[in-house]
């Protein structure tokens, strides 16, 4: 049994803040040897989530929840994996499947609170399919469009164009490569156990 660790990283990115984010966790995961793959939710809304060890999903938050299709996709994912038995009261941790939630976000009012619901609404489909939440993830993103002009300089969050930037980016590509490590030691775990 292959101890590399089989990743699926999922993203919805109108604006490009959410795809920079995904990249950064696909190459941190990659740096420790994992397989990924790395797909926009258009392409990638027909995978098996449970053909991987570990599934990402991100977006970015729209007032204070995830956008219409990531709700739509989620809510599909509960039907389907239900109708296979795989969504049972009481929510049993599968073993050897984890999640992990990314969300980016503007926060022009009340900062990363506008964001948390978000995170949380993609937490809960990992919950309710059995997958351990082994991470929410925020990152700061700027509006796109010049109607949000103003909110990207005077928002709650001061000024935040130009990000995610390299800073951000890196401590995404930092934590997954964390989060890799300790998966690859706990999958080894799991298959020594038998």
């Amino acid at each position: 049994m292959s101890t590399a660790l089989c990743a699926l990283v999922l993203y919805f990115s109108p604006g490009g803040n959410t795809k920079k984010v995904a990249e950064a966790l696909a190459k941190g995961l990659e740096s420790q040897g994992s397989e990924v793959t790395l797909a926009s939710l258009k392409e990638g809304q027909d995978k098996d989530l449970y053909g991987y060890d570990l599934v990402c999903l991100g977006a970015p938050a729209y007032n204070f929840s995830v956008p219409e299709p990531v709700l739509r996709y989620i809510k599909s994912q509960l039907r389907e994996q239900g109708r296979r038995g795989r969504v049972r009261p009481g929510s049993p941790t599968t073993p050897g499947k984890w999640g992990v939630s990314f969300v980016t976000y503007a926060g022009p009012h009340t900062g990363i609170e506008e964001a948390l619901p978000a995170g949380e609404q993609i937490a809960q489909l990992f919950r309710h399919l059995g997958f351990q939440v082994r991470g929410t993830w925020y990152t700061v993103g700027e509006f796109h469009g010049e109607s949000d002009a103003e909110n990207n300089i005077h928002g709650y969050l001061g000024d935040i164009r130009g990000r995610p930037n390299e800073h951000d980016l890196g401590v995404i590509e930092s934590n997954a490569a964390g989060l890799a490590c300790v998966l690859i030691y706990e999958k080894e775990r799991l298959a020594a156990k038998g």
